[in-house]
């Protein structure tokens, strides 16, 4: 409603918009877009998927990595095909009970019952009684009344179903007296007032308030029930004996229905179900929220986690169009391997793998999926549980194989990799059997075979030797019915190729690297020792190296190799030597820098201008002091406010390799740490730990590692003694504290954009994108740093401050109107405008900065500013608006030649309404219509 009256106020105005209004739906695209981009997932930079392997006949399991603009995501799906006559798709309840004393855990569920896969089911009382939350059923019979969340059901037929559903009951007296029925096996404190049934599949106790129970013995019609006693005040609910149920009344209108209507001997009759009616349901279990319906978004009100924009471990069921080909995700999240998902970065994952329904499951710390790998002879977890381990929960959706083992069929050995040794090293070797469905046969025998046989032998333990002769052939595996695989084996006795690590890398000058060799054989790789390889480097003017492979970067900058040759086989590092520095802080103030007190008394921050480096008039000087004895004596400083690494005017295309700053150091071989703090609050250190084994001033570089996230923040230097045996004093300088880049390869970017400025009051109105257009290139401003007010009316002041922006006029005092005081924050922008022509005064000395302008007003203001700038339209035939006699005389010409050119159009019904007065939002998109004409914006 709120976006068509806005309609209706854009309306009556009287520029030349175009209005273009989005849609808040959940907007879903593929995932198999050309760009190999999800829609609404952050930037995938690369991606990972295991092997598909087959858990049993019908269902598979694959893990995915994505890694990301915003980090890691890492998924687990299984698939299940129905159709498959292997296959049986079913909830479990934990301990087969809706509540116990303790709940269980995925894998134990899965262990319990054998099943192949699957996840962790329904939200649940996490806090109380650990039951789940929603619609339950087992082996066709409804155990659980549905909440308003969504349920997946299997049908008889094994079809699986997404919706949501209604509990619906009567129990009719034998007077035909009746009530319905409020819930099935719920808690009886939930519903004060109501009729509950109470059955044995609860599996607990339940506490109730002055309740009235009916104990009703089942009788083989299925409807019937005959009272056995009626209970009066109740406040313990043991359950049912076998063949019995209870109801349970509360409340000034059920207890009075059962005492009023029922006594012991009574044949009663009771049913209920569900609406839409579950009666070709096999099994349920509850979830929610609805990701999916029929392939379109579906925008579910009922989400069990409150938080709109919920990013975390997530686990989800889709199904196909078919309703035959069940999809389980689980997504890890909440961890430096995998950020992951919200929700509807997940119903567009679903989409993107063909499912046209979907619906959550509980996620947090109880998303968990377990798989029984190719192998073994139970479902394991696969995923990594937030938690750190996995949590007991309430119910699960597993995969079972109906089949009965079969015949020895597969046989795998070190899950068909190839295997490749040095002559005499040994291997264990890894194998299986497994049957027609793909299920394991832990009890049959492998023997192995090695052809040629001079390759080696396999003892009965399975243990690989290799001979002493190179060569390739296969190591076979057999079971006992002569089902077989084989493997590609090699044993190597000569190198054939070589590598280097580093294989590139940048240093400062004067900077030293170790490099190491590693040798191939026939494709494995084994270390190789310093004394075997030959070292050399393509520039020694450059750097040095020597025979153990310690490379000394020289005093000049540039590009060059470090070669290792073994043999006639050689391989090449390339070494960037320099660096690129750009200021962090000049360390010429130690009031900006504190020191920690965290470690006692061990000395002083100060400036000296004793030592002083690159144009600094000063240094921070650590006035360090040591007390003998053992551990770390550690003198620990940190900015005062925070240092981002990079600095944010840095253009640099790269990320920074390292810190670094001048220090001034006293040979007494201390260790420098420095430590930084990444994004998400997790701290790393300098990959280096450098020694002060120098006098004088030196560039010290510590280098960041590679997996560091960036931005960084300094967290602290360090200095440290460790096990001093004599106290330490002294002190060492520091200057021009810097982040540093690699000269090889150093570009730079053109400067971002300025950030776009919004407000919190426009997110929703008609004018937002133009309001943000114009705050950005500060032409506008908000009334705060939060509203803009869109809806408020326009001052004069306001107007003349617009337009001064506009023009990009400067700012000028003025005297001449006595409502203007010279500190008014609008005062230099009123001589300004003055100055210019755009606007005058109302007489008597007097400006009226707080009048509000109307349309009259607003228009000559607009054709004045374009007549400043050379721009005024001319020509055209003007608009003859029916209201034209309201048009003031001062502003007719004004306003003829604006509607001439386009620039009013008025209300649509062929007036102007020059007397309205021109609201913030109005102004804003009439100001930037006049910046585009007159060739402002």
């Amino acid at each position: 409603m709120r976006m068509r009256q806005a309609f209706k106020r854009v309306a009556a105005w009287m520029l030349s918009l175009t209005l273009i209004f989005g849609t808040s739906a959940v907007d879903v695209r593929s995932a198999t877009a050309a760009t190999g981009q999800i829609y609404s997932w952050p930037t995938i930079l690369s991606s990972s998927e295991t092997p598909k392997m087959i858990v049993t006949k019908g269902v598979t399991y694959q893990k995915f990595t994505y890694q990301t603009s915003s980090g890691p995501i890492v998924l687990h799906e299984t698939w299940t095909d129905l159709s498959d006559s292997n296959v049986e798709v079913r909830p479990v309840l934990s301990n087969d009970k809706l509540e116990g004393e303790r709940n269980e855990t995925t894998s134990s569920m899965a262990t319990r019952t054998g099943a192949v896969a699957g996840t962790n089911g329904d939200y649940f009382e996490s806090n109380a009684s650990g039951m789940a939350l929603g619609m339950s059923t087992k082996d066709g019979v409804l155990v659980h009344s549905p909440s308003n969340a969504a349920v997946l059901g299997i049908t008889r037929d094994n079809h699986v179903v997404i919706g949501k559903y209604n509990f619906s009951g009567q129990i009719t007296a034998r007077n035909n007296e009746y009530r319905y029925l409020t819930a099935l096996n719920a808690h009886p404190a939930t519903y004060p007032n109501g009729l509950l049934v109470i059955t044995r599949d609860l599996g607990y106790w339940e506490m109730a308030m002055n309740a009235t129970v009916v104990v009703l013995e089942k009788l083989p019609d299925g409807g019937e029930y005959k009272v056995h006693d009626i209970l009066p005040a109740q406040s313990v609910i043991e359950m049912p004996y076998p063949g019995f149920v209870k109801l349970v009344a509360q409340g000034t209108d059920a207890i009075p229905f059962v005492t009023g209507n029922m006594k012991p001997g009574d044949i009663v009759r009771m049913t209920y179900g569900t609406n839409p009616s579950s009666s070709d349901l096999k099994y349920s279990i509850g979830g929610g929220p609805i990701l999916l319906k029929a392939g379109s978004a579906f925008s579910d009100p009922v989400r069990p986690d409150s938080t709109p924009n919920y990013k975390g471990p997530l686990t989800g069921v889709g199904i196909t169009p078919d309703g035959q080909h069940l999809l389980q995700v689980a997504v890890d999240g909440r961890s430096n391997e995998s950020i992951g998902l919200t929700y509807g970065q997940l119903t567009n994952y679903f989409v993107g793998r063909g499912i046209s329904d979907a619906m959550m499951l509980d996620g947090g710390g109880s998303t968990d999926m377990v798989v029984r790998m190719a192998g073994d002879t139970k479902a394991t977890v696969q995923n990594d549980p937030s938690d750190g381990y996995e949590r007991r929960v309430a119910n699960g959706l597993f995969v079972y194989s109906k089949s009965a083992p079969g015949k020895a069929t597969y046989v795998s050995v070190n899950d068909g990799q190839k295997l490749e040794l040095f002559k005499g090293m040994t291997a264990k070797l890894s194998g299986f059997v497994r049957d027609e469905n793909y299920n394991p046969l832990p009890n049959e025998t492998i023997t192995y075979k090695v052809e040629p046989a001079t390759l080696g032998t396999v003892s009965a333990n399975g243990t690989f030797t290799a001979g002493n002769t190179g060569g390739s052939g296969q190591v076979i595996a057999s079971a006992a019915n002569g089902a077989t695989t084989s493997i590609p084996l090699t044993v190597f006795d000569q190198v054939e190729s070589l590598q280097i690590t580093p294989s590139v890398i940048d240093i400062g000058n004067a900077e030293t690297q170790s490099f190491a060799v590693t040798g191939s054989f026939r494709g494995a790789k084994f270390a190789m020792k310093p004394e075997w390889v030959s070292f050399t480097t393509s520039d020694n003017s450059l750097g040095t190296v020597d025979a153990q492979g310690l490379f000394t970067a020289g005093a000049k900058n540039g590009t060059l190799t470090v070669n290792a040759s073994v043999g006639n086989v050689t391989v090449r590092s390339t070494v960037g030597v320099g660096y690129v520095t750009k200021a962090l802080n000049a360390m010429s103030n130690a009031d900006q820098w504190t020191l920690s007190t965290r470690w006692g008394n061990v000395g002083t921050l100060s400036t000296s201008t004793a030592q002083t480096q690159g144009g600094n008039s000063a240094s921070v000087a650590t006035n360090y002091k040591f007390s003998a004895g053992s551990g770390l004596k550690q003198f620990v400083f940190y900015p005062k406010d925070a240092l981002p690494i990079p600095n944010a005017s840095d253009l640099a295309t790269v990320n920074p390799i390292g810190v670094g700053a001048w220090v001034y150091g006293n040979n007494t071989n201390l260790k420098l740490v420095a430590s930084f703090e990444q994004p998400d609050g997790t701290l790393i250190q300098g990959s280096n730990q450098p020694r002060v084994n120098w006098t004088g001033w030196k560039y010290v570089t510590f280098h960041l590692p590679d997996t560091a996230k960036f931005p960084l923040k300094l967290d602290y230097l360090d200095i440290i003694a460790e096990n001093p045996t004599t106290d330490l004093q002294g002190a060492l300088y520091f200057s021009n504290f810097q982040s540093v880049y690699a000269a090889r390869g150093y570009a730079e970017r053109q400067p971002d954009p300025d950030p776009v400025v919004t407000f919190a009051d426009i997110q929703n109105h008609w004018g937002r994108a133009v309001i943000e257009q114009l705050a950005t290139k500060k032409v506008i401003s908000g009334k705060d740093p939060q509203h803009f007010d869109p809806e408020g009316n326009l001052t004069r002041a306001e107007a003349v401050t617009l337009l001064v922006r506009a023009l990009g006029l400067q700012p000028q005092a003025s005297t001449a109107f006595t409502d203007v005081p010279a500190n008014a924050w609008f005062a230099g922008n009123v001589g300004a405008a003055v100055k210019a022509g755009l606007v005058n005064g109302v007489g008597n000395g007097q400006f009226a900065p707080d009048e509000l302008v109307d349309r009259n007003q607003a228009a000559t203001m607009i054709y004045n500013a374009l007549q400043f700038k050379g721009k005024a339209p001319t020509g055209g035939t003007p608009i003859p608006f029916k209201d034209a006699d309201q048009i003031a005389d001062w502003a007719k010409a004004k306003v003829d030649a604006l509607s001439a050119a386009k620039l009013l159009n008025g209300n649509g019904d062929g007036t102007l309404s020059p007397t309205k007065n021109t609201t913030r939002a109005e102004s804003a998109v009439l100001m930037a219509n006049m910046m585009k004409f007159g060739g402002l914006l």
